[in-house]
């Protein structure tokens, strides 16, 4: 009988571990998917798929196999904190709005960005998924890239302030200034995989999405999403061991690269500098992302501890467009304490990306890299979004909450790489006393 059941063992341990890795597969797909729903929208795209709402049943079947069956754990980190206390004010802000209807949409998409926070955090834990989560996310937005690409090729365009310029596929990322946004934020997470892809098809894969999203980013017209871009390459010049290098092959390269554009783009581009290459109206655009800040400030000041509500702006103030800045959007609509709120989640922001740092300064060589690097290329993301936030109302974006989950997982990963290196090396060094000792 002890035989039996000492022989059964193995086999249920099989079992066991089988259903564990199938489940933990399957919850992988269904956060894939969840991702691929959120940033393609297809549900946009094909009407006959939003009138059935699968965003939320998909949304429902996840957070149930989440709660039944997925294994998860909670990663303590103050980012976890800190958008705990912005979601809470956007919550309340919300609520005591007077203009509770008009954020509805607002703060459901924004709950959703939340939900899949959670998701990520409480299951993804170890190098190999955080990759695979990266992977994901850049296919998907891939896809997205490309099929708004092809549409743009078959006509799909607006023409606004005197150009054709390109959109995405869908609504609520379609405008040509958020889908450019949408692309330059993405770039910065092409460059941990980079470095991790040895493979040249692996590598080539990324190169044809950078190059698409170059294009893409010409075709849009966006200036913000222009100066953005620049500033990705000033970032990463900068950072580059090889900077004074590549310092000099660009200013070789840029002449030609800014001839190589159409005109009509290179007079776009101009009139971030002198609005007299464009017509009045791109003036009138640039203008108005100033006083969107200001209409902000002042709508701040009547109402200083919670805002008007989300997503208000445009109607309080009459003319239904948004603030295109970020600072104006948050003090407006969120008040004191949605920007205290968000300087807090820079902060913990701040605080994951420097204790990266210190890891890896003081971690065993070659302990931690790759999340290390996923580390930075947060960084630098948040960085664009802040600088592209002058351009832009972006703090309901999903990268805010996506990026910060990669984040606090790379950390995890890190944290747990030097210290299982730590724990090789010093284990040898008494090994030999200890055997001593015992014999």
């Amino acid at each position: 009988m002890n035989a039996t059941l000492k022989s059964g063992k193995p086999t249920l341990r099989l079992v066991e571990d089988y259903i564990k890795s199938t489940n933990e597969s399957f919850m992988f797909l269904l956060l894939a998917g969840y991702m691929w729903l959120y940033v393609h929208r297809p549900f946009e795209v094909w009407s006959s798929l939003g009138a059935l709402h699968v965003e939320r049943l998909y949304m429902a079947v996840t957070i149930v196999y989440w709660l039944l069956f997925a294994r998860k754990s909670w990663i303590p980190n103050p980012l976890n904190a800190a958008f705990l206390a912005l979601v809470l004010v956007v919550l309340t802000a919300w609520w005591s709005s007077l203009y509770r209807e008009t954020g509805r949409n607002e703060v459901e998409d924004y709950l959703k960005v939340v939900v899949f926070y959670v998701l990520v955090v409480s299951t993804i834990r170890n190098e190999r998924d955080l990759r695979r989560i990266i992977t994901v996310f850049l296919v998907v937005t891939a896809l997205y890239v490309m099929h708004s690409f092809w549409e743009f090729h078959n006509g799909r365009h607006q023409w606004r302030q005197g150009i054709i310029r390109m959109v995405g596929v869908g609504k609520t990322y379609a405008d040509p200034n958020s889908f450019g946004a949408t692309i330059v934020c993405t770039l910065p997470m092409v460059f941990p995989l980079w470095n991790s892809w040895r493979k040249w098809w692996q590598r080539g894969l990324l190169a044809v999405f950078v190059g698409v999203s170059l294009v893409c980013i010409i075709h849009t017209g966006s200036r913000m999403a222009f100066c953005g871009l620049c500033a990705l390459g000033i970032i990463l010049v900068l950072s580059s061991r090889y900077r004074f290098r590549l310092l000099i092959l660009l200013a070789a390269a840029l002449p030609i690269v800014w001839n190589a554009l159409p005109a009509d783009r290179q007079n776009r581009f101009r009139t971030i500098i002198d609005p007299s290459y464009g017509p009045e109206n791109a003036w009138q655009s640039a203008q108005g992302r100033i006083e969107g800040f200001n209409d902000g400030l002042r709508l701040w000041s009547k109402n200083p501890l919670l805002g008007i509500g989300p997503g208000a702006f445009g109607t309080v103030m009459g003319h239904g467009f948004q603030t295109h800045n970020l600072y104006g959007q948050t003090l407006s609509e969120l008040g004191t304490c949605g920007g205290a709120a968000l300087a807090l989640v820079l902060l913990a922001f701040l605080a994951n990306v420097w204790q990266a740092r210190q890891f890896m300064r003081r971690g065993p060589p070659g302990a931690g890299v790759f999340p290390y690097q996923v580390s930075l290329a947060v960084g630098t993301a948040v960085v664009l979004l802040l600088f592209m936030g002058w351009g832009g109302h972006n703090l309901f974006r999903y990268h805010w909450l996506w990026y910060g989950a990669f984040l606090v997982i790379a950390l995890h990963c890190q944290r747990q790489e030097v210290e299982h290196a730590w724990e090789a090396e010093f284990v040898p060094d008494y090994y030999p006393l200890l055997e001593g000792q015992c014999s």
